[in-house]
């Protein structure tokens, strides 16, 4: 009986766009064997991987933008099957991703901007699938990586790679992000006193291009002595008692600590 197909795949994505290289799986009826049959894609012939008579593959060969898929299958009761679309689609290319820093335990969203990203099905860091936000545009897309486990040492980051996966091919980029460990304060010496009190903020995690320390919510002075201590001057502003006081990074906001106006 002449080939019928009912449906293309090209892994990994799964759908029938693709580009060179990658597998198209060919479904239907009377397909042939490897021996007789051959899949046509736009004008060109190739012969099967593997064929089952019902299943096809074969590895895509160089082209772009739409292109027909059929099987011809020659000998006795042979022919032609009719076609269905199949979609080249250029590589993806990353030139940003942002932020670069982020929280170990809760991460947020992370945009990749470049080129060829519409077809964008997934993105992970560190091999670890990420929650993809589905692209709206070829320039942009954004996936937000999954929490990982504190490193609770010094350097207090870990660099995460990214790869994202579109129906062109797979673009890497080689630490793409750095997740940082929650601040955690273990001291305050004094923690009492009037504003313009010069304290020691002892502690942990005390790394990454931005850093803040508030007293009572006010953004106070510092210098930063190392990743595990700060010293900071108690503000003006915060009335008399007991005040929070927490050190902020990009792994987050630290457990309050008390320092208490006089």
């Amino acid at each position: 009986m002449a080939p019928v197909i009912t449906s293309i795949s090209v892994a990994p994505q799964n759908t029938n766009q693709g580009s060179f290289g990658q597998t198209l799986t060919v479904n239907g009826t009377g397909l042939g064997t490897t021996v007789t049959a051959t899949i046509r894609i736009g004008a060109k012939s190739v012969t099967p991987t593997t064929n089952t008579g019902t299943v096809a593959t074969c590895t895509l060969p160089s082209g772009c933008g739409p292109a027909g898929v059929s099987v011809v299958v020659s000998g006795t009761g042979g022919g032609t099957s009719s076609s269905l679309p199949l979609f080249y689609i250029g590589s993806p290319f990353v030139a940003d991703v942002a932020p670069f820093e982020g929280s170990a335990t809760a991460p947020s969203a992370v945009t990749f901007t470049g080129t060829g990203l519409l077809t964008t099905n997934q993105v992970q860091f560190a091999g670890v699938t990420a929650t993809l936000t589905p692209p709206t545009g070829d320039t942009q897309v954004t996936a937000t990586p999954v929490a990982i486990a504190e490193l609770t040492a010094a350097p207090w980051f870990q660099l995460r790679s990214a790869s994202v996966r579109t129906a062109g091919g797979t673009f890497t980029v080689a630490n793409a992000v750095a997740l940082y460990d929650t601040p955690v304060i273990t001291d305050l010496e004094p923690d009492t006193g009037p504003a313009g009190t010069e304290v020691l903020i002892t502690g942990t995690g005390f790394a990454g291009s931005t850093i803040s320390v508030t007293f009572g919510g006010v953004d106070a002075d510092f210098t930063s002595m190392s990743d595990t201590q700060i010293l900071a001057t108690a503000p003006t502003g915060p009335i008399a008692g007991a005040q929070d006081v927490i050190v902020s990074t990009p792994g987050g906001d630290s457990a309050a600590a008390t320092f208490t106006y006089v």
